[in-house]
């Protein structure tokens, strides 16, 4: 028996191939191959994700330094200061270096550790100092390019990272003693319930399609196949049989689709380098995509068995006889319960899931429920179409051909559009809670500008206000500067520096001159107050090396103690630190609202002096997951609606070679071209509107069960949005019958008249 099958499925594979003339044959499976292909390469794509987060993150470990625990015997440490910075909304990351000797510990990617007045830059920050488009950023990268980063040091081929030599590096606050690199990364912050909702949502909005068309694909040239199975009939062969020799045709296909879909894989890979969009945070190395052989293998091993299982399944309706085939001889109407069902099973997933405090997006009830609803937009639109379609009459000689065909037919054209509607109805949802998160998310008037900057001298004090000061826009804003003593036996005070007229609001006494000093409040534990011709180091620099000399004496003649309220610290104009030696302070600066000139101006004047120190917005709402969530879902939306597009362009044009035959008869009649190409619209927007219209009410129940019942939010209707999605599928509409009218104008030859 099971020879006998294997020479069923051997036979339908050569029906394929051969079947209604070699060239014919051909093209057939040509247009298969690619349905099935497209999916393939999407899905091997969606399964190599693992992998790539796992080669970026490995990485990124190995390139990290944290501070020695233990010394590497034979290396001279470094002092790190990591740096992270952004320009034009592209992340910058590195780090600020000193050198403590010849022998510097081994980084990835890094020939050699730059020295003070030197800087190793990654490939894409190179190119982007280079062109035009970087002008703003050179002022932060003064120093002498010795190297280049190697691709074992960067997470993407379009990171922008970075290592600089400092020579004040080891008196930053934050600077970390390394011998070594490699390590642990701290873990993300967990996603909010939004976030989990657009990640789940999104990725079943991608997928899904994908199987969809993958099945329909298995299906082109059904009524040529049928004509096939209906002579073995008349030689012999029994029903089993034909479904097995059918199911052999499919498998073909399906084969034929894994090998493009390989190939198209394969140029996916060659051209993720070149993809720069911020979303991908730096890139992707074509390396680094390689399917996740758990998830790969299914893969390979579910579409053929998809293909046959669609192929036998289509057969139920079609009664193959050695006298032809009979398509509904009694036209039975198509039932709704089954295909509801999917909708019906999610919807009660997703209300009994919300019953449980504990419901996270990530729960499979979860999962499962939108995968099902979304499962039934396909399988309720034929049902759909046939119904409205059954209904419609009159009309001009264009629609009426239109609509005879719909009504002969409409589960074609169901399929070929039910792609685009498991997209717009995903899509539909996704902008749902796009629109709840945005709302979730804090006022942008409420953006504010913040600047630190460390300095080892008051020169370097004074520079950073001067270079800020000069900016547009900054010239009276304040500026802030602190920083901590600490006395022999290791207590502390903080230490505030200004002006006199900056430090009266602080509590110093009315007759400041510059040169005084004031101790204002009292200490609390750990803290102290200093004396007169007490001898004090900056930020701990004697808990770091005890044997360091004092950096500043208490003056003697200026000090003054002030009885107030306030917590313990001590006021110091700048001409007390006249004889301060490497102090430590940190100057701040808030600006409540700033443009983006603005911030990168701040942020140049910061790297000017030498990396001393970060600007960052608070309060924009652009927080580093979300935004990488939502673009790549957005690059995602925006592939999966192309590969809609390209599907049903491949369907169309099957379906405009299947009827060849009946279309060169209706211009042999007198039909013109342009009522044959207007019906081609017709048939091709009359189940676009019903898939519209069922993908609207799906996307926005899918929407309200999500948002009400999962995360507990208010439900937003985001209309412009939904407009501007359904517009955007009238226009794939319009596009592909466009791509379509040469391929009309050829297969409504005369010569199609003749039987092949």
């Amino acid at each position: 028996m099971i020879r006998r099958w294997c020479d069923d499925l051997v036979l339908g594979m050569r029906l394929a191939l051969s079947g209604g003339g070699a060239r014919t044959a051909l093209v057939r499976l040509a247009l298969t191959a690619a349905g099935v292909g497209l999916g393939v390469a999407v899905l091997l794509t969606a399964t190599s994700v693992p992998h790539l987060l796992g080669a970026r993150e490995d990485r990124a470990a190995a390139r990290a330094a944290f501070a020695d625990a233990a010394p590497a015997a034979g290396v001279d440490p470094v002092y790190l200061v990591g740096l992270t910075d952004e320009y034009r909304g592209r992340g910058l990351q590195g780090f600020l270096l000193q050198r403590t000797g010849a022998r510097t510990p081994a980084f990835p990617g890094v020939d050699r550790l730059p020295r003070p007045g030197e800087a190793v830059l990654s490939p894409a920050l190179a190119d982007l100092l280079a062109s035009p488009e970087g002008a703003e950023l050179r002022p932060r990268f003064p120093q002498r390019v010795i190297g280049g980063v190697g691709d074992a040091g960067l997470t993407g081929p379009n990171e922008l990272y970075f290592y600089l030599g400092s020579a004040t590096a080891a008196a930053q606050p934050n600077a970390v003693v390394v011998s070594r690199t490699g390590g642990t990364l701290a873990g993300h912050r967990d996603l909010t319930s939004l976030e989990l909702l657009l990640v789940v949502l999104g990725a079943t909005t991608c997928l899904v399609p994908v199987f969809v068309f993958v099945a329909t694909s298995t299906r082109l040239a059904a009524a040529s196949r049928d004509r096939r199975l209906a002579a073995l009939r008349l030689v012999g062969a029994d029903r089993g049989q034909i479904g097995r020799i059918a199911a052999g045709e499919a498998v073909l296909g399906a084969v034929a689709g894994l090998v493009v879909g390989g190939a198209l894989f394969l140029l996916v890979r060659a051209l993720v380098p070149l993809i720069t969009v911020s979303a991908f945070r730096g890139g992707v190395f074509g390396g680094d995509v390689v399917p996740d052989w758990r998830l790969g293998l299914p893969v390979v091993v579910l579409l053929p068995v998809l293909a046959c299982a669609v192929a036998v399944f289509a057969l139920r309706r079609v009664v193959i006889e050695p006298l032809g085939v009979v398509r509904r001889g009694t036209r039975a109407r198509r039932a709704l319960w089954w295909r509801a069902l999917p909708a019906v099973v999610g919807g009660v997933l997703l209300v009994a899931r919300s019953e449980s405090a504990a419901t996270d997006a990530r729960d499979s009830a979860v999962v499962a429920g939108v995968v099902l609803i979304l499962i039934a937009v396909p399988l309720v639109l034929p049902w759909l179409v046939e119904r409205i379609t059954a209904r419609l009459r009159g009309g001009s000689p264009a629609w009426l051909l239109a609509v005879r065909r719909l009504q002969l037919d409409g589960a074609t054209a169901a399929r070929l559009v039910s792609g685009i509607a498991v997209v717009l109805a995903g899509s539909i949802a996704l902008q749902g809670v796009y629109a709840r998160a945005e709302t979730d998310r804090p006022d942008p008037g409420t953006v504010r500008l913040v600047g630190s900057n460390f300095a080892s001298s008051l020169p370097d004090v004074q520079a950073f206000t001067t270079a800020l000061r000069e900016l547009p826009g900054a010239r009276d804003v304040p500026v802030e500067t602190h920083g901590r003593l600490t006395n022999a036996a290791g207590a502390e005070i903080p230490l505030i520096l200004g002006s006199c007229a900056e430090l009266r609001s602080e509590g110093a006494a009315g007759d400041c001159r510059d040169g005084d000093v004031f101790a204002i409040g009292a200490p609390s534990a750990g803290e102290y107050h200093p004396a007169p011709g007490d001898r004090t180091w900056f930020d701990g620099a004697r808990r770091a090396d005890p044997a360091v000399a004092p950096q500043w004496t208490v003056p003697v003649d200026r000090f003054r103690a002030v009885a107030t309220e306030r917590p313990a610290a001590l006021l110091v104009t700048p001409g007390a630190l006249a004889t301060a030696t490497s102090v430590g302070l940190v100057s701040n600066v808030t600006i409540p609202a700033a443009g983006p000139d603005l911030v990168e101006q701040v942020r140049n004047a910061v790297g000017a002096l030498g990396w001393n120190g970060i600007v960052y917005s608070l309060g924009t709402g652009d927080d580093g997951t979300y935004a990488l969530i939502t673009r790549v879902l957005s690059v995602g939306s925006i592939l999966v609606l192309l590969f809609a597009a390209g599907s049903l362009m491949i369907a169309a044009w099957e379906q405009l070679r299947e009827r060849r035959r009946s279309l060169a008869a209706l211009m042999a009649n007198g039909v013109g071209r342009g009522v044959l190409a207007r019906s081609l619209l017709w048939q091709m927007a009359i189940p676009v509107a019903v898939a519209v219209v069922i993908a609207v009410l799906a996307g926005l129940v899918l929407d309200w069960l999500l948002l009400t019942l999962v995360v507990r939010r208010p439900m937003v209707v985001d209309v412009p949005t939904i407009l501007a999605l359904t517009a955007t599928a009238a226009v794939a509409v319009l596009g592909v019958t466009a791509a379509t009218l040469p391929a009309l104008w050829r297969t409504a030859s005369l010569e199609h008249l003749r039987e092949e």
